[in-house]
């Protein structure tokens, strides 16, 4: 489990061993764990997959690439500490 913040101080954690055969039930768990609702449509390719969730005025994205493996993203400075908590839940329950 990498972590890193972007120019506007958001975090990521990234999770390179996970495959994308694991996206969707990852996502299911961590969705059901949560209390996620759906802010944007699951989008999927060949080397991607990504859908943002809101959880109140937290948005976060859960992704996976070809390049970073899953992702959990802070899409707004108000979902970093939801980030860090989702991040914990699946490296205890999924790594």
């Amino acid at each position: 489990m990498n972590n890193q913040r972007d120019f506007s101080n958001r975090l990521t954690f990234d999770f390179e061993k996970i495959s994308s055969s694991d996206y969707a039930k990852i996502t299911k768990s961590v969705v059901a764990e949560f209390k996620l609702s759906p802010h944007t449509e699951l989008i999927k390719g060949l080397d991607e997959a990504f859908q943002d969730f809101t959880f109140n005025q937290s948005i976060i994205g859960l992704e996976w690439d070809i390049w970073s493996g899953y992702t959990v993203n802070a899409k707004n400075s108000e979902a970093n500490s939801l980030v860090e908590k989702i991040a914990t839940y699946i490296r205890v329950n999924n790594t």
